[in-house]
């Protein structure tokens, strides 16, 4: 798994996000338009399914907007980072919390950028460089 799609639970973002990004790249996007439909164990099993993916991709991706104001996303933020994950935030200005939001990132590292564009090359930047060094791992390894 590449990219987690994580904040805004809106399909407009998400889409074009997978629409833009590379087609190599995997991106799994937690979203479901039915999940305040879901029983209660169903919600506790598709939760745990997004920690496990999570856990199993290289990056994960948050968008932050005005429109959206989720301790969850936050939440699962925290924990990403707290794992070492590999994040980018996108934050639209005018967000809820955005200053602590900003201050987090910037003191955990955590790569900013203000638009889906930014989101969609940082990403792919990223994911190049990961691809990179596993060869150039692999390449080490041979010549020995």
């Amino acid at each position: 798994m590449d990219v987690y799609l994580a904040g805004y639970a809106d399909t407009k973002w998400r889409e074009e996000f997978k629409n833009t990004i590379a087609m190599d790249i995997e991106v799994f996007d937690p979203f479901d338009k039915k999940y305040n439909e879901f029983t209660s164990s169903e919600k506790a099993n598709h939760i745990a399914k997004e920690f496990t993916y999570v856990e199993q991709s290289e990056v994960v991706v948050f968008y932050f907007c005005p429109e959206w104001n989720s301790c969850y996303s936050i939440l699962q933020l925290g924990d990403a980072v707290g794992r070492g994950k590999s994040v980018i935030v996108c934050l639209i200005p005018g967000t809820d919390s955005e200053e602590k939001l900003r201050r987090y990132c910037e003191f955990r590292g955590v790569l900013i950028v203000n638009n889906i564009e930014d989101l969609v090359v940082n990403t792919e930047e990223y994911l190049a460089q990961l691809e990179i060094l596993a060869n150039h791992g692999k390449t080490m390894v041979k010549s020995r």
